[in-house]
């Protein structure tokens, strides 16, 4: 009698034991596609975050031009002095 009794409680077991895989793996695949998912949103928001930050840098060109016509002006004004001096000892040294 406690025989059958140890089968019946091992066959409700294997059961039970085989359900809980059979949902365990059903919660690993869905819980592998969450993951997939969630990482397809992550690309998504990343790239989103990129575009705004590249959308807030201010345009440089206006500054890069600036500076340019500074020192064209600055080499310019150099050049202005530099010249007669350079033609003053040139006539020096003949």
């Amino acid at each position: 009698m406690s025989e059958e009794r140890f089968d019946a409680i091992e066959r409700k077991l294997d059961t039970v034991v085989g359900q809980l895989r059979e949902e365990m793996n059903g919660m690993g695949s869905g819980l592998r596609q969450e993951i997939a998912d969630l990482g397809q949103q992550m690309r998504v928001l990343h790239e989103d975050t990129i575009d705004r930050i590249a959308a807030l840098a201010p345009d440089f060109e206006p500054i890069r031009r600036e500076f340019t016509d500074a020192d064209a002006r600055l080499h310019e004004k150099i050049d202005q002095r530099l010249t007669p001096l350079e033609a003053q000892a040139h006539r020096r040294q003949r």
